[in-house]
């Protein structure tokens, strides 16, 4: 062991970390948080994240301080920041953003050591660089494990969150969450209402998703007036939006952020690609899991690191070859596994 390693480990240590990147990104760093907690218990948390997803650290259940960074007002919120955090005096700084403005906030602020991803086009400051893999099957908590490595060792931590709340429904339920910001990462309505004519009739169904996803849930709802339906879609807010997906029997979700809210809170899941594929490394962390695609190898498959708005080649065959048959057999399976 190093001395500067011993030195690190052996004194508190008040450290921020950076990521304020998509939500599900901000929910992947918990498992940073627990890392820390589990590993240096006495160190004093910072965590930046965008404005809008403070309201996820509320369950996370340990302390931890949560700083909001406002994109739509990027100077300001990035001077105010930087003001903050100059006179704060951080031991380590560890940057999950692989972007300019977070890199350079990372170096200015006067941190005693600075540790971000090489890709960030600031490295060449930091005091250590990280090589940022993607595409090999690492998933993103292995990678941002990374960016700790050299002061707690490579053990990885599974993200965390959890609500005090109590269960949205006194029975089981199922969750499906139809939304993405991306149109290629959204199984088509017409799979999500064949799956469910092949569920129980009287299984409850929550459907959830953002208030500019409604008219997805509403068209699904409205195909399924046999079923016990209840469209709670952009009725909630994180928090409680956290605490009915915490509750299910089980989640189907797209590659979006309630796919990792449901690793964070264990909750057995479902987890559809169309666009992209998993060993982007954002695939499902729950005990229990499943991840469907289409099963005819498609050669456009992914069509990006991201979703897209539309199809580049106008058949979104990655989508309409999901299969609902298969969709619907996932459900047997988790009650199988349950009864074992």
């Amino acid at each position: 062991m190093s001395f500067a390693h011993f030195y690190c480990m052996s004194k508190v240590n008040h450290v921020l970390i950076i990521q304020t990147a998509f939500l599900g990104d901000a929910i992947l760093i918990t498992s940073l948080l627990e890392k820390i907690r589990c590993e240096s218990p006495h160190t004093l948390i910072h965590l930046l994240v965008r404005k809008g997803n403070v309201a996820i650290f509320e369950a996370y259940p340990h302390p931890v301080q949560v700083w909001s960074y406002d994109k739509s007002n990027k100077r300001r919120s990035w001077m105010e920041l930087f003001r903050a955090f100059s006179s704060l005096r951080f031991d380590q700084v560890f940057v999950a953003q692989r972007f300019f403005g977070m890199g350079l906030l990372s170096i200015l602020i006067g941190a005693k050591r600075v540790v971000g991803f090489d890709k960030n086009p600031l490295s060449f400051f930091f005091s250590e660089k990280v090589a940022h893999s993607w595409g090999d099957g690492s998933h993103e908590i292995e990678r941002n494990t990374k960016l700790l490595t050299s002061w707690l060792g490579d053990k990885v931590h599974q993200p965390l969150l959890k609500t005090d709340s109590t269960p949205y429904l006194q029975i089981p339920y199922i969750c499906i969450s139809p939304g993405s910001v991306w149109e290629t990462k959204r199984v088509p309505l017409a799979i999500w209402i064949e799956m469910i004519h092949r569920l129980p009739k009287d299984l409850p169904i929550v459907l959830m998703g953002a208030p500019n996803e409604v008219h997805l849930s509403n068209e699904i709802a409205a195909a399924c007036l046999e079923h016990t339906i209840h469209n709670e879609t952009g009725k909630h807010g994180l928090l409680a939006a956290i605490g009915i997906y915490q509750h299910a029997l089980l989640a189907y979700v797209n590659d979006s952020g309630p796919l990792h809210i449901c690793s964070a809170t264990n909750t057995p899941t479902v987890a559809v690609f169309c666009s992209t594929v998993p060993s982007f490394g954002f695939g499902p962390l729950a005990a229990w899991n499943r991840v469907v695609q289409a099963k005819e190898p498609l050669a456009c498959k992914p069509c990006g690191d991201h979703g897209k708005k539309q199809c580049p080649l106008g058949h979104f065959a990655c989508g309409f070859g999901i299969s609902s048959k298969e969709l619907a057999a996932s459900y047997q399976e988790l009650l199988a596994a349950r009864s074992e």
